[in-house]
């Protein structure tokens, strides 16, 4: 059975003549009478009395009326829920985000989105750059907020914001009472560092710049997320390089300061698998792009 049968006998039942149903659907009147034969033979039951006079529905006719309806109501909300999806105006979306990136600006973009999608739920997991990589590629969340490389064939990135890097230490420490610090001054200093399988390359130019300078800070504590990280640098375990952006974070006992020149940004990526279909994924990067309009291109890759 066709919905254009349905639909076809709708339109009779409701005119009872053939010739203003057949104008109404815009359709040749013999086709039209054709088709509705067809349907009442797929049906094995006649829904129509014909004559050359008038047309009349059978009690059966009458029956499947309200059935016929009902039907082509249940297609039209389908039909309408299938475009919903096709046009990302529904369904839902996993993002991936690092803690240090959920700053202000980030609220900015997830505010926007939620005005021009309000009906998709959005769902957040604050994870390391690696773990997100992980569950791009497993298909395990569709959209990343993460620190390059994205370095795989089956995943495309763009840079979204660049950073820098500041020092995050106790409040109190003799480093926070400095005018300037130099390089030279993390020689022996204690480090608290994500854990090495979460690192994804994020000291590597802070500790290449102190061994420039002949300095070696001693990795003296391990965190496996950043608010870990911060709360052992405000309990007094030691030192760390951070994001700026993490700044704007208002915790007792913790303070930041500038690092000497020479460090590059640090640089976010939104990160999606390659050649994906999801709209709601293209709606997302989209949001995301408006708002980084300022960070210049960069290949995140």
């Amino acid at each position: 059975m066709e919905l254009r049968h349905v639909r076809y006998f709708v339109a009779v039942a409701e005119e009872l003549n053939f010739r203003r149903a057949a104008e109404r659907l815009r359709v040749a009147q013999p086709s039209l009478s054709a088709q509705v034969k067809a349907l009442e033979g797929e049906l094995g039951v006649r829904l129509l009395e014909r004559t050359t006079r008038r047309v009349k529905l059978t009690p059966s006719g009458r029956a499947w009326l309200e059935e016929a309806r009902a039907l082509l109501a249940t297609a039209t909300r389908v039909q309408e829920s299938a475009r919903r999806v096709r046009d990302g105006l529904v369904g839902s979306l996993r993002v991936g985000v690092l803690s240090s990136s959920a700053n202000a600006w980030l609220g900015g973009v997830l505010g926007r989105f939620r005005t021009r999608h309000p009906a998709v739920q959005l769902a957040l997991f604050d994870l390391g750059s690696t773990e997100q990589l992980r569950r791009l590629r497993a298909g395990e969340i569709d959209v990343g907020v993460l620190r390059p490389p994205a370095s795989f064939p089956e995943l495309e990135a763009v840079i979204i914001e660049a950073s820098r890097y500041v020092l995050a230490m106790p409040t109190g420490h003799a480093m926070a009472r400095r005018r300037k610090i130099a390089w030279s001054d993390f020689h022996g200093q204690a480090l608290v560092m994500m854990h090495p399988s979460l690192q994804h390359g994020y000291y590597d130019a802070f500790l290449a710049a102190c061994a420039t300078a002949g300095a070696r800070p001693v990795p003296a504590q391990f965190a496996n997320d950043i608010q870990t990280k911060l709360w052992l640098i405000s309990a007094g375990f030691g030192v760390a390089p951070t994001t700026a952006t993490l700044s704007e974070v208002q915790r007792p006992g913790l303070v930041f300061r500038e690092l000497p020149e020479g460090l590059p940004p640090v640089y976010t990526a939104l990160v999606h698998r390659r050649h994906e279909s999801d709209p709601l994924v293209a709606a997302f990067r989209d949001a995301v792009l408006a708002a980084s309009a300022v960070v210049p291109p960069k290949p995140a890759a």
